[in-house]
């Protein structure tokens, strides 16, 4: 739409404008001599078209298209943009032309009306630059152009000037990415499509790039009607969607009401279905989708062969916990069974395991009886889910409550009480009990990985075990003998451990080579940090889409863990050159910014607990090093004396100027 209220039609060979209500033709251009229009750029009042290598510059104004200048270029044009800039002005004329080439791959600003070269950026390689882009952000504006290999690249552009400065590099896909500007909230937005959808906008002058749970969409456009008002329409290869813009800038998260407590969660990617342990009070029927799906079974082995609905009544007339097993469809969250266990069984772990082809759920249970300190029954089931019936396909009780499960080289791992136990499993033969270590207080968190074992204890920190499979047989070689309450633990790598416990630290330990047997059985602490939460849960994983343009990764894994309190952090694992870098700048940052309560950083992030205080080592704090983005650039000029890192990946270090702190940890908090 135009400043008159007429609507601007792009032709192949002509320009229209045309009246909104009559659609009419009100006034047309054409190219005088006969040129194939490839590529236009307009507003509500300038369009600026292209021909191979030519530019043509027109004005929208009374209700007429005037051509006012043309330009030809050394290179064919592959995009063009004439966004305005000037966002408190609220000018529909903008002062300059964005084009990108195809040959040299350059992103180029002009004058308007005159077209006067005033900046050039070379992008170098061999990919065609494909969409160019003009935004005003809060504060700041930007010139963005992307690659045919899903490259972005975005640099600071002066409304003033036209100057470009700062380039920065992200690659959203793989794909070809198309540019398109458009506001919500009462601000401006970018969506970039591609293979991997993504939606820009700026969060306290920070540009943030949010993904969207969309594959493959080839083109947006802003919709905005009575029926569907601030909605986003999507051209995707299977049709049209039209959806909103709120839901697309949030983070991805959906929310599943139960009406019942979810205690632990396993996914199942053969059978896309989600295995979760789930635990309600009796009294509650009513909104619970234990009781309101229509496959329900019990373990009946040990219930004496109760019916569901008589199981229901005894269970509300003892005011009892109920524990279930849920399948829930990955796609529709739909439930699509559940089975109880039994009276005063309670489900404490469970997992996917894949065995002879074949894919099953592992549960862990307890039998709860108030007068005993601890679990002295439970069992080990295995359950298989053919698409429309959950099976019990075996059953082992054990002396003890079985807190965790896992694999270990194909057989089922659990921790019992105090012992470690490994289970051969035979769908024909069912569980049967190859090997034990009985040397943990209580073996409350497993990790495997390939023969090497990672046990929490309740009370003893952690231990390493190695199954020897040939021998059929647990042995372990290395211990932290420290007493720290463990309350979640997760393998690194071969030598590498991380711990969290009670009193709120994480603390890493590694396992040491050496002449002495003493000094082999030792894990060493290598790291410790105050959290300030109690992290009660690890995953290997990523709250964002792995860059795939081939760069050396910053972080070379990241671990994910969930608190208590509800919070969810990552956990990244670094080189020693850039963990050098940042432990300088942390250390620089904790002088200069001016912490909650006046706490030192120092003491704050300490590790602590009831018997001792010690100061942290081997972790840096990214909460602290991302303050750095906050502050005014003449604490950042003061803070970048005397730091040095191989910031252009040429293997020489060099000192580092703002704008490379700046865009270094810019990508760090990319990670998450």
């Amino acid at each position: 739409m135009t400043s008159g209220d007429n609507i601007i039609q792009i032709c192949s060979n002509c320009i229209r404008l045309l009246d909104s209500h009559t659609l009419q033709t009100v006034s047309e251009w054409k190219p005088t001599t006969g040129e194939r229009i490839d590529h236009v750029g307009c507003n509500k009042t300038q369009c600026v078209v292209s021909d191979g290598n030519v530019i043509t510059y027109l004005s929208i104004e009374g209700g007429h298209i005037k051509q006012i200048s043309r330009v030809e270029l050394d290179h064919d044009v592959a995009c063009v943009d004439i966004t305005p800039l000037d966002l408190l002005e609220k000018s529909d004329v903008s002062k300059y032309c964005a084009v990108g080439c195809w040959v040299d791959g350059s992103i180029r600003v002009y004058s308007l009306p005159d077209f006067q070269q005033l900046q050039t950026h070379e992008l170098g390689g061999e990919i065609v630059v494909k969409s160019i882009l003009m935004c005003p952000f809060e504060d700041s504006s930007y010139l963005m152009a992307t690659l045919g290999d899903g490259s972005l690249f975005y640099c600071d552009i002066d409304p003033e000037t036209g100057k470009l400065s700062k380039k920065k590099k992200i690659a959203l896909g793989i794909h070809s990415t198309t540019l398109q500007l458009f506001h919500a909230f009462d601000a401006n937005h970018v969506f970039a499509s591609s293979d991997r959808p993504t939606v820009i906008y700026s969060n306290s002058n920070k540009l943030v790039f949010s993904t969207v749970n969309m594959q493959d969409v080839n083109h947006m456009c802003p919709l905005n009607t009575g029926a569907y008002p601030d909605a986003l329409a999507l051209a995707s290869s299977s049709g049209l969607i039209v959806g909103s813009v709120a839901a697309i800038q949030k983070l991805h998260i959906q929310t599943i009401p139960l009406g019942e407590s979810p205690k632990r969660i396993a996914y199942q990617e053969a059978t896309s279905t989600y295995g979760i342990i789930t635990m309600r009070n009796s009294n509650i029927t009513a909104s619970s989708v234990s009781t309101l799906c229509q496959n329900i079974t019990d373990s009946s082995d040990v219930i004496n062969g109760m019916d569901p609905d008589s199981r229901l009544k005894k269970d509300a007339a003892n005011n009892s916990e109920v524990h279930n097993l849920l399948i829930m469809d990955k796609k529709t969250y739909e439930v699509l069974h559940v089975h109880r266990f039994a009276p005063t069984e309670w489900g404490l772990s469970v997992f996917s395991y894949h065995c002879n082809d074949k894919d099953y759920f592992v549960v862990g249970t307890a039998f709860v009886n108030e007068e005993d300190s601890e679990s002295k029954d439970g069992r080990v089931i295995v359950f298989r889910w053919d698409g429309t019936t959950l099976n019990q396909v075996a059953s082992h009780d054990v002396k003890g409550a079985v807190s965790c499960v896992t694999e270990v080289c194909g057989k089922i791992l659990a921790g019992i009480n105090n012992k470690v136990t490994v289970f051969e499993f035979k769908e024909e033969d069912g569980l049967k009990v190859e090997c034990k270590y009985h040397n943990t207080l209580m073996a409350v968190y497993l990790r495997s990985r390939g023969q090497f074992i990672l046990v929490g204890d309740l009370l003893r920190s952690m231990a390493l075990l190695v199954y020897k499979q040939l021998e059929g047989r647990l042995e372990d070689i290395a211990k932290d003998y420290k007493a720290n309450w463990m309350t979640q633990v997760e393998i690194l790598d071969d030598d590498t451990f991380l711990g969290a416990e009670h009193f709120n630290n994480l603390f890493v330990c590694t396992k040491e080579g050496g002449m002495e047997e003493e000094d082999r059985r030792l894990l060493k602490l290598a790291g410790q940090f105050h959290l300030g939460e109690n992290a009660n849960v690890f995953r290997e994983g990523s709250l964002v889409l792995k860059n795939p343009s081939g760069a050396p990764p910053l972080v070379h894994k990241t671990i994910l863990y969930g608190s208590s309190t509800g919070a969810i952090g990552l956990i990244g694992c670094i080189e020693k050159p850039l963990f050098d870098l940042l432990l300088t700048l942390q250390e620089a940052l904790a002088r200069t910014v001016t912490s909650i309560g006046c706490i030192p950083h120092n003491v704050w992030r300490g590790f602590h607990n009831d018997r001792q205080k010690e100061p942290a080592k081997g972790f840096i704090d990214g909460d602290l090093i991302e303050r750095f983005l906050d502050l005014p650039r003449s604490e950042m000029t003061k803070i970048c004396v005397d730091l040095f890192y191989d910031f252009d990946g040429t293997g020489m270090k060099r000192e580092g100027t703002v704008d490379d702190l700046v865009k270094l940890i810019e990508d760090l908090a990319r990670i998450h």
